[in-house]
């Protein structure tokens, strides 16, 4: 089964593909609807191809239509990347990746230039694929649509499976009583809980299939909630404002935990603990005062939960709720701390030989700075309220203070004391 991943762009493509393209790592190249198209240049020299600067040209023709500027006072999507990696199962060569790469994008994007940068650089040496459209249509010269973004993934996966790769059924598979029995069985083993992020076989099944799970679209509302709140009180108002409802698990199972609902569909509703352990009612009240976000106001963390709710897909909800999650794993604060890191994640991967663990770190901090500075939540430098324990700190402060002032009181009293016995004797 294909895994296909997508990212947003909110730049010029000048650093995407600097990343793509780096120190040799590129094993092969597709172009389309750029100076250099496969479908019309087969045979000819390919050093015409080398030359071709495709980040140059997508940039040219989105700022000609001005697709450029910002939509709804946001920073305009300026391209799609998408991952297309293969089941390690399937052991397909390059030529075979690079046949169902360029026809799944021509399929959705034929209209767009589309530059397909492939690697080998994992663990495992498996080649996939790095899809880059650009945002705007040649034909109509509007910016890129995608009123159904889970077809994408349904597209891929019939396509796999016509050229004898493995892909999953997109028709859910009827299981007799004792399969769902035994199902059910299996999902009591495991238990929720002892897992950060939990997921039901069926919900699996839905997510890979590209259904829609509203299970997963809870789990991805909390995490927003979670990275923008900074206590109990903030976390209920942005996940109201997300449309999901939280009331306390019933007192029979033991357990303080809260339930998730979505909002006017009550049978939607899902225990924190069976969503994953950093979704339970513990887990996120430690998380409070953690998030490298804390030095947001009131008024910014509600700011960004709407701009949250105008999110069109889950997909996209699900970039914003990781690009949270990266910027609290790796203490980001600011797009200067992102860069820092980034950084330095990339001069590890250079010592060490690209490291792909190295590169991927690099890769999700950079994107997810991008992600979150794209809605106001990344300020260019880390402020001395920035600092998740900003609060602490203060709080001491002004203990240690009450402290001196009421041990310098007491000093007072004692010396008028002493003065008053004097003057009695």
């Amino acid at each position: 089964m294909p895994i296909l991943k997508p990212i947003s762009g909110h730049t010029g493509c000048r650093n995407v593909r600097k990343y793509l393209e780096k120190n040799g790592r590129a094993i092969a190249r597709d172009f389309f609807n750029l100076s250099w198209d496969e479908r019309e240049m087969s045979g000819y020299d390919q050093a015409g191809k080398e030359a071709v600067e495709w980040d140059r040209e997508m940039d040219r023709m989105r700022a000609s239509f001005g697709n450029d500027a910002p939509c709804k006072g946001r920073k305009a999507r300026t391209y799609k990347h998408f991952v297309i990696s293969p089941d390690p199962e399937d052991d397909i060569d390059i030529e075979a990746l690079r046949g169902i790469a360029s026809d799944w994008a021509l399929r959705f994007f034929g209209d767009h230039q589309i530059a397909i940068v492939y690697h080998d650089d994992n663990a495992n040496g498996i080649p996939h694929a790095h899809v880059v459209v650009n945002n705007t249509n040649l034909k109509t010269g509007n910016r890129m649509q995608t009123p159904n973004p889970l077809e994408l993934n349904r597209t891929l996966q019939d396509m796999a499976r016509a050229r004898g790769l493995r892909g999953l059924s997109n028709e859910a598979e009827t299981k007799s009583g004792v399969e769902r029995l035994a199902a059910k069985e299996r999902d009591r083993e495991t238990p929720a809980k002892s897992q950060d992020v939990h997921m039901s076989r069926a919900e699996h099944e839905i997510v890979a299939e590209g259904g829609y799970s509203w299970v997963a679209d809870i789990r991805s509302r909390v995490s927003i909630a979670k990275g923008l709140s900074r206590n109990g009180d903030e976390f209920r108002q942005v996940l109201d404002l997300l449309g999901v409802e939280v009331a306390p698990a019933s007192a029979r199972n033991g357990r303080d935990d809260w339930v998730y609902s979505i909002k006017g569909v009550p049978k939607c509703k899902v225990s924190g603990g069976k969503l994953g352990y950093a979704y339970s009612k513990q887990a996120i009240e430690r998380s409070f005062g953690g998030t490298s976000l804390a030095g947001m106001s009131n008024r910014e963390v509600l700011k960004a939960a709407r701009s949250a709710i105008e999110l069109d897909n889950l997909g996209d909800l699900q970039n914003l709720a990781s690009a949270l999650e990266t910027c609290s794993k790796y203490g980001i604060a600011s797009r200067a701390d992102a860069i820092t890191r980034a950084r330095a994640m990339e001069a590890k991967a250079e010592r060490s030989f690209g490291a792909p663990r190295a590169v991927a770190a690099a890769t999700e901090i950079r994107e997810a700075a991008g992600v979150l500075s794209t809605y106001g939540l990344l300020p260019e430098k880390t402020t001395g309220n920035a600092r998740p324990d900003g609060g602490k700190h203060r709080a001491e402060a002004h203990a240690q203070n009450s402290r001196q002032k009421e041990q310098e009181a007491v000093r007072k009293r004692q010396r008028a004391q002493h003065c008053d016995d004097r003057g009695e004797r």
